[in-house]
């Protein structure tokens, strides 16, 4: 059974950049043919309380709902070293970690780390990244977000590459800051995942691959 998810959307309840209701999500899941999707705010998970009722929502729809986070890491110079979706640890990572610290942190904790839009370009230029770029060759992570709407068909080729030589499985994920963009980019599970340890338990375990949609 295949299931499908978009692993990496932003509401405007927890991410200030966003203009997604999480209301919307729901209408907007089914309308377009996922089986769940993830909840990934920038530098927080969302609250249990309130991650519950939105999951109520959802359920009567067969919807499943991912709590997980989005996770900005810097070196001790407090330069950028890439984003990382966070799954599996139930509390908001808030302190400031290096990349290798989060990565740690997030396997110890029997969480899963994924670099986000690794290869995203910046404004400066063709060797300068939103994300981690080539520093996720010494990363512990166990997937990378292969598929993003601002991912390059160079940078697409970049994280292949990465992917093979580590021997991890690539995911995609929209980014979703605006409604119509959900599900732009999903991942595809080889099972069914009806839970946050399903769900981490399928990537740890490489069930996965990504596909883009539009």
């Amino acid at each position: 059974m295949i299931t499908v998810f978009d692993l990496h959307i932003h509401t405007q309840k927890y991410s200030d950049c966003s203009f997604i209701h999480p209301d919307e999500l729901i209408a907007q899941a089914l309308e377009i043919g996922l089986k769940g999707f993830a909840l990934t705010e920038h530098g927080m998970r969302w609250p249990d309380e309130e991650f519950t009722k939105l999951k109520k929502m959802a359920e009567p729809h067969g919807l499943v709902l991912i709590n997980g986070q989005e996770i900005s890491a810097r070196n001790e110079k407090n330069e950028m070293e890439g984003d990382f979706l966070v799954f599996g640890i139930n509390y908001s990572l808030t302190g400031r970690y290096t990349a290798l610290e989060l990565a740690e942190l997030v396997h110890n904790q029997g969480g899963v780390i994924i670099a986000a839009h690794p290869y995203k370009l910046s404004r400066r230029g063709k060797t300068h990244y939103y994300g981690a770029g080539d520093k996720i060759y010494q990363l512990p992570l166990d997937a990378i977000e292969l598929y993003h709407p601002d991912h390059s068909s160079l940078a697409v080729s970049k994280a292949q590459k990465a992917m093979q030589k580590l021997g991890i499985p690539g995911v995609g994920g929209s980014d979703a800051h605006k409604i119509f963009d959900v599900g732009s980019c999903v991942t595809l599970f080889e099972h069914k995942i009806g839970s946050d340890a399903d769900f981490v338990h399928q990537i740890r375990r490489k069930n996965v691959w990504a596909e883009k949609r539009f």
